[in-house]
């Protein structure tokens, strides 16, 4: 019994609301594709599958990362700028980039943004280095889209990598 209750905390451990947060953003692009039968390849954007025939891996892992969000902003004194990152993406997920395109495009510019900041922002000065760097990727990322090299599917997709990442580092307090 010692090791079932032995295992069962190191889950609970594991399971920490921003490691969680920090799966879903880094896979749910890719769930996004595996579950678009017929498409040929990936589609220009994260947000181009929210018409998908199976749709909801477009909006549910969306919405798990935004309820996450918010509700790390909520729980944790000093993180009120989580639930602010969450409502930016509930109006990505909300407003479709067709129908809405400025909506949209507002709440994914201010999700993108918003987590560079604050990861830049809420740091110690120790790691301020880390952190510069890997909003810098995100930032080339971005360029590379606008100059052509990506699609904005794998900016979207490093830049969640990284957020994902940071995350999954900062709950098992390798960093700040």
């Amino acid at each position: 019994m010692k090791s079932f209750t032995d295992g069962i905390e190191k889950i609970t451990k594991f399971a920490r609301l921003e490691r969680i947060l920090g799966i879903v953003c880094i896979v749910a692009p890719g769930l996004m594709y595996l579950a678009d039968t017929g498409a040929k390849g990936f589609r220009n954007s994260i947000s181009a599958y929210y018409d998908m025939g199976n749709a909801m891996m477009f909006y549910v892992p969306l919405t798990v990362a935004f309820m996450l969000f918010v509700t790390n902003g909520v729980v944790k004194k000093g993180k009120f700028y989580n639930t602010m990152l969450g409502i930016m993406l509930a109006g990505v997920v909300l407003f479709n980039h067709d129908d809405f395109a400025v909506p949209h495009a507002i709440f994914a510019i201010g999700f993108f943004v918003g987590n560079g900041v604050a990861m830049v922002l809420y740091t110690s000065k120790k790691e301020l280095w880390f952190k510069v760097v890997l909003v810098a990727i995100i930032v080339a990322t971005l360029a590379a889209w606008l100059t052509g090299p990506l699609t904005l599917f794998w900016a979207e997709w490093i830049s969640l990598f990284i957020i994902g990442g940071h995350y999954i580092l900062e709950a098992s307090g390798l960093i700040d």
